[in-house]
């Protein structure tokens, strides 16, 4: 339109220009005339030519809108993660702590040691739980396809004497493919279907309340459906695992034998739905697990059930309440594996172990800055009488933290935890713990 203007009016400045010189050099009145039309004739080509280049430029940015509205365009690449840094005092009331180091780091129930003479006090520090992850969305004809891919150092190795270097570990690592506006599906490993994230509270701790909690990462295939009232629908085939007390292969040193079975034939089946009720959101999940064991001389295997539900309410102040109940063959899904999937009867039959347990967390902010959870976790297992009487029948902890933020992604913590882990003969052992953390998301 700019160029238009400007042609225009260079040609009105040149008519009268052009048809005073005429004047000046015509003979006679006709060819004063011959020239006024000459130069009427070119101002039409050149009105014509500026329509054309006009009507060039629109259709031109008409096709570059066009492209732009497209749904094929190139992969957005997004990263992230955190540092965290953990200390700790921990004090174990019956004998010294367990030889896994892991439960240096992080609670891991099953490592308390119980029944011991004398306590231990023992000091730690790390960084392990410090993250870092990369996304993709790429837009294509058929939907988004988006990737994940994240790790951590929470591997239980490094050398402290040192280098402290500890190796890097997969957390997730998963292709999504949105093949419709509320429909997906998604290959690789991830958090477990059977999980809830969104009950997760806030500790210092890496989990928190980790006695009563359903918490796995693993290899999946799993179809996601969003219905028009926002509740949405999960079905995953996971990847199988058994854990089982075989007095068999019991480690003298380790009266809480574990046993990893790798053999089962069909995946772990999961179903969940989330869904919300005003400012309560909720989770209902299912999963049915083939508990397999097969030594070349024995081949057993049962088929398992269990059940999880999980909520959370949010209040209008900002304060919020956490909960969980899961009960049946949930094994190594509960409590880091504090318990095992089955155990091995003399008659060489499976006999599967069901637990029981949950947890509730309270939420509460003393201001912009300032927030504190109070969590208490608990699970209990129904074990064989034909296992030994050492093994574990129930690990629970409680914890209150007090955390300050003074800019969004910063945050300094302080956490009191104390934990139990009871053997079916009755002795126990209790771990308390305080540590200070601080973390800054980028």
């Amino acid at each position: 339109m700019l160029n238009k203007k400007r042609m225009a009016l260079a040609a009105g400045i040149m008519l009268p220009t052009l048809a005073f010189s005429g004047q000046l050099l015509a003979t006679t009145n006709d060819e004063l005339s011959a020239k006024i039309k000459m130069l009427e004739s070119q101002l039409s080509q050149l009105q014509t030519l500026v329509t054309e280049q006009g009507q060039k430029q629109q259709e031109m940015a008409t096709v570059v809108t066009k492209k732009a509205d497209s749904p094929v365009s190139g992969t957005k690449f997004t990263y992230g993660g955190f540092v965290k840094f953990d200390a700790m005092q921990s004090d174990y009331s019956d004998g010294e702590r367990a030889t896994s180091s892991l439960g240096d780091e992080i609670l891991t129930p099953s490592t308390i040691p119980v029944g011991g003479n004398d306590g231990a006090t023992r000091f730690d520090t790390h960084v392990k739980t410090s993250r870092f992850w990369f996304k993709t969305v790429t837009p294509t004809d058929m939907g988004n396809v988006r990737t994940h891919f994240e790790m951590d150092m929470l591997t239980g190795d490094g050398d402290e004497r040192v280098s402290n270097s500890s190796h890097s570990r997969i957390r997730h690592a998963y292709v999504a493919w949105d093949y419709e506006e509320d429909s997906s599906l998604l290959l690789g490993q991830t958090w477990s279907t059977f999980m809830s994230t969104a009950v997760l509270p806030e500790a210092v701790d890496f989990i928190g309340p980790t006695s009563g909690i359903v918490f796995n990462r693993q290899a999946q295939v799993r179809w996601s459906h969003q219905f028009d009232d926002g509740g949405k629908l999960h079905l995953a085939l996971e990847n199988p695992s058994t854990s089982i007390f075989d007095e068999d292969f019991v480690d003298e040193d380790d009266d809480d034998s574990n046993n990893n079975y790798d053999d089962n034939s069909i995946p772990d089946v999961v179903i969940r739905y989330d869904g919300k009720v005003g400012n309560f959101i909720y989770n209902v999940a299912a999963i049915g697990r083939q508990i397999t064991y097969d030594t070349g001389t024995e081949d057993e295997d049962k088929f398992g059930f269990g059940t999880s539900l999980s909520g959370k309410y949010m209040f209008g102040n900002g304060d919020d309440v956490r909960l969980q109940f899961n009960h049946g063959h949930l094994g190594r899904y509960v409590g880091l594996q504090a318990f095992r999937d089955s155990s091995l009867e003399a008659d060489g039959d499976l006999d599967l172990v069901e637990i029981t347990g949950g947890f509730v967390a309270y939420k509460h902010l003393w201001s912009p800055k300032f927030r504190s959870t109070f969590s208490y976790a608990m699970t209990s297992a129904d074990n064989s009488s034909d296992i030994d009487d050492t093994n574990t029948e129930e690990v629970s902890n409680y914890s209150a933290n007090l955390f300050y933020s003074p800019t969004k992604k910063l945050s300094f913590g302080v956490e009191f935890m104390k934990a139990e882990r009871e053997l079916e003969n009755g002795d126990d052992g209790d771990l308390r713990r305080i540590q200070f953390t601080g973390k800054y998301v980028f």
